[in-house]
């Protein structure tokens, strides 16, 4: 198969749909599996040799195992968290595919509250076996911007 945008035939172009959608709900999934807590949902979505990399800001985590644990330390760190993704431009090319794609998110730190997250993902996927999952997501951090009036004092459950 072509790369995306070069299909020729109606089964190419068929499958560039469907592996766009695919790739698009992987995306999601992601925001609602960290958003919502859900383990089932957020571990569902990458392959067993996956790398999740934050970089300096929150590490680098390779396989099944490294994700889980950096999830369950995120979820006690940033015990809420809502994000945004945005603008996914992907580009697939048969059984591989990469996406850039906008992040804004807005998390309750679990000790400087109120925290504004900008940035952006860059993500590789691989179909095996005719399913999609992530093999890559790298965040790249750009904005960092705790709420500078948040008094932890006066917090309300």
């Amino acid at each position: 198969m072509a790369a995306t945008g070069t299909a020729s035939t109606t089964e190419e172009r068929l499958d560039q749909l469907e592996s766009r959608f695919a790739i698009e709900d992987l995306i999601a999934r992601y925001a609602k599996g960290f958003d919502r807590e859900d383990k089932d949902l957020l571990f569902s979505i990458w392959w067993d040799d996956a790398v999740l990399d934050f970089g300096e800001a929150f590490g680098v985590h390779e396989g099944m195992e490294a994700i889980q644990t950096a999830a369950a330390g995120f979820w006690t760190l940033v015990p809420w968290m809502h994000h945004w993704q945005a603008t996914p431009l992907i580009e697939i090319d048969g059984d591989r595919a990469g996406a850039y794609v906008g992040l804004d998110c807005l998390v309750r730190h679990s000790e400087q509250g109120p925290v504004r997250v900008g940035g952006y993902y860059e993500d590789e996927f691989e179909r095996r076996d005719g399913v999609w999952k992530f093999s890559k997501r790298m965040c790249d951090i750009q904005i960092w911007a705790p709420d500078s009036t948040y008094q932890a004092e006066t917090e309300h459950s």
